[in-house]
């Protein structure tokens, strides 16, 4: 992940509303080391929530797109152009999966930043950084496959969602369990 520009086609904002208990919760040891160094989490926060962002519009999007019935990849801007029609303020900011993203991306950020100052280097911080970086991966794997985070009918901001709005490909029993008979 890295700290990039600002031109995204949404507007930055943290995608939840995960905070430094969650990093205390979830890694303790990166807590401990960034305490040691008098880290303040924000702007890591900052960073991994505008690379999720990314990452949501341009390649969870068109998956969630595909799979959703009513969400549309593109809207028309007032002056006719078009644009992802990805609302980054439909996200379900206390999901759990998000909460995750937002807590695993801010830890990767912190020792990616650890592991390129070559001065301040260990081992343990390079370990630290590789398996901050397999979280975020599993993580990101979980996140394709639930796509239940988004209030696409803009009428449960809190969650949860209904099940038009998930990806119902997801639901192993969909096809093969109860479920299949609609």
């Amino acid at each position: 992940m890295s700290k990039g520009n600002n031109n995204m086609s949404v507007p930055y904002q943290r995608i939840s509303n995960a905070t430094v208990a969650d990093v205390q919760f979830y890694d303790p040891a990166a807590e401990r080391r960034a305490a040691a160094l008098q880290v303040d989490w924000a702007p890591y926060f900052k960073v991994a929530s505008q690379e999720w962002l990314y990452k949501l519009e341009f390649g969870w999007w068109q998956k969630y797109c595909d799979t959703v019935l009513g969400a549309y990849y593109y809207a028309n801007l007032p002056n006719g152009q078009l644009i992802s029609s990805f609302n980054p303020s439909l996200l379900i900011k206390n999901d759990q999966t998000l909460i995750r993203l937002d807590t695993f991306g801010a830890i990767l950020v912190f020792y990616e930043s650890l592991v390129t100052d070559v001065s301040n280097m260990n081992e343990v911080d390079l370990q630290n950084y590789e398996f901050a970086q397999k979280r975020c991966e599993n993580e990101w794997t979980k996140a394709l496959q639930l796509m239940n985070f988004y209030d696409l009918y803009m009428d449960s901001p809190n969650g949860p969602t209904t099940k038009l709005e998930e990806n119902w490909t997801a639901d192993v029993d969909y096809f093969n369990g109860d479920r299949r008979y609609f």
